[in-house]
């Protein structure tokens, strides 16, 4: 009876761990609700799991497992949380090898000890201990790779996956495992070899692109320090402006005597003198934040040297949410790409339009414009093939999670829209 009371508890307590991590896995909050609605699953599951062993008997309810419990548990996380399919699948055959740790440490145990409940007891402690270490250590990152793309997820949950056919093919379906079958037992070793050398593959990928983005870091820096000189440019501008306000009674004074004297000639070429020595002092006001005020007077001096035209609806306070420079950053690349894109539009379609606006701690940034051509976009980012090209992208990319934000690119009725919140 105590050995019936053990293995119950401990298939309850596997079935709750797989449930659990399957779903915090992927993100999902623990709070009361979701507990609860997992936890809803869980009787559901169980139930029916009961049933079938009731009727047919407790071999074939462990073969049909997958489909009491596993099937419905991806289901359950696609449709109700509305993670994508291949995101539920990879996160459930996680959870699946997660549970192998307690059935090694309960062999261990019973083969140590010869006693079922030392076996039960074991695999019990163990799934709860793994549990708590899950859940301290690993479910806060797990939810940032279970978010990545089709290719990823398919290289990060092929172990997983791999496993899980070759145990339910292997030990419930079947007795391979423990016939001494060499090709049976050396196929773990097989995949876990694919896996590694897909893995490394993928590594320096990685690594070629961080190297790449690191080389563009240190042309941004240059860029920026180029910017800041442009930037104290619009300084030494408002300071003249300045000094032209303060000398402007003077001015007028000497071009009045000018005029009572008949001198018109004399007064036209001191009111020349003055324009052109206060050319330069044209500044326009977006925002009470001097950096990005001098940031887009500088790129909407830019825009109307190449014949572009540069709309602005610009709402921010002085002090942003975030770093100033980071932001800038983000901004200076979606500007600069919006300027590329125009060089290949049509003269008529040669405008675009920036929106930025701040709510409390959050900002919104949108930078939109006519495309001549529709870009190639590649899990939702667009690419370009030309060499050098596409940098500025990843720039933003990099500098928008940095923040901790998130950014969007699109094109609607041929006018590319980027939008970033953060």
């Amino acid at each position: 009876m105590f050995i019936q009371i053990l293995s119950a508890i401990h298939n309850a307590g596997t079935l709750l761990f797989g449930i659990y991590c399957s779903a915090f896995f992927l993100g999902v909050k623990s709070n009361k609700k979701n507990i609860l609605s997992l936890f809803l699953l869980f009787c559901v599951q169980g139930s029916l799991y009961l049933i079938i062993s009731a009727f047919f008997g407790e071999a074939l309810a462990l073969q049909s497992y997958p489909l009491i419990v596993h099937l419905p548990l991806i289901l359950f996380l696609s449709f109700y949380y509305k993670f994508p399919l291949i995101s539920s699948c990879v996160s459930v055959f996680s959870a699946y090898l997660c549970c192998q740790l307690s059935n090694w440490i309960g062999l261990f145990a019973l083969n140590l000890t010869g006693t079922e409940w030392c076996y039960y007891s074991a695999r019990i402690l163990t799934t709860f201990g793994t549990f708590i270490i899950l859940y301290k250590y690993v479910f806060r990152s797990t939810r940032t790779i279970f978010a990545k793309g089709t290719r990823e997820l398919s290289i990060i949950g092929f172990l997983p996956f791999v496993y899980y056919i070759f145990d339910y093919a292997s030990t419930k379906f079947s007795s391979l495992l423990y016939s001494g079958n060499k090709a049976v037992v050396e196929f773990m070793g097989f995949a876990f070899c694919i896996a590694y050398l897909v893995f490394l593959m993928i590594y320096f990928r990685e690594y070629e692109n961080k190297q790449e983005l690191k080389q563009y870091s240190n042309l941004m820096e240059i860029q920026l320090q180029s910017m800041q000189k442009e930037i104290d440019q619009v300084k030494i501008s408002s300071q003249k402006l300045a000094i032209l306000r303060h000398d402007m009674r003077h001015h007028l004074s000497i071009i009045l005597m000018q005029l009572q004297n008949d001198h018109l000639e004399k007064a036209q070429e001191y009111i020349k003198e003055i324009s052109s020595a206060y050319a330069d002092t044209i500044i326009s006001n977006y925002s009470p934040n001097e950096m990005l005020n001098s940031v887009i007077s500088i790129y909407d001096s830019r825009f109307t040297d190449r014949g572009f035209s540069l709309d602005c609806n610009i709402s921010t306070e002085k002090d942003l949410p975030c770093s100033d420079l980071a932001f800038c950053t983000i901004l200076s690349n979606a500007l600069e790409n919006s300027m590329h894109a125009l060089e290949q539009a049509d003269r008529q379609s040669r405008w675009s339009r920036l929106t930025i606006s701040q709510k409390k701690k959050h900002l919104m940034l949108q930078v939109e414009n006519p495309v001549a051509k529709m870009p190639k976009f590649v899990d939702g980012i667009p690419v370009s093939a030309k060499e050098g090209h596409g940098i500025g992208v990843k720039s933003i990319i990099y500098y928008v999670e940095q923040l901790n934000g998130q950014c969007q690119f699109s094109v609607s009725d041929q006018l590319f829209i980027l939008k970033i919140f953060i």
